[in-house]
């Protein structure tokens, strides 16, 4: 199978997925990473309780499992794409939350 004739979402191929044909694990490393990292800050921007360091860290491995294995169909499914807007948007509702509160405070 020629993975430079596969069309890769965006994101990969800006981390140099399929850029070479005799080596598949080009840029796949960096995409992992990135998915992993991308889930991450869903995770810690969308999720409002803090937990305990020991939760967190059992939350974080699974995370980076269940990302490792989302990267692996990135073929077909723009998963890196999807991420980075979840993440945009969830940064958006965060900070106009921050704003309100500040403004909330300064108000009384």
């Amino acid at each position: 199978m020629d993975i430079t004739q596969i069309d890769v979402p965006w994101i990969a191929s800006l981390l140099g997925v399929g850029s070479d044909a005799n080596d598949f694990s080009v840029g796949f490393n960096a995409l992992i990473i990135t998915v992993i990292l991308l889930t991450i800050l869903v995770f810690k921007l969308g999720f409002a309780k803090q937990l305990t360091w020991w939760k967190s860290l059992v939350v974080y491995m699974l995370l980076a499992l269940g990302a490792g294995t989302m990267a692996l169909v990135f073929f077909t499914w723009p998963i890196p794409e999807v991420l980075l807007v979840m993440a945009v948007v969830l940064a958006i509702y965060r900070g106009r939350l921050w704003w309100n509160r500040r403004q909330g405070i300064e108000s009384h």
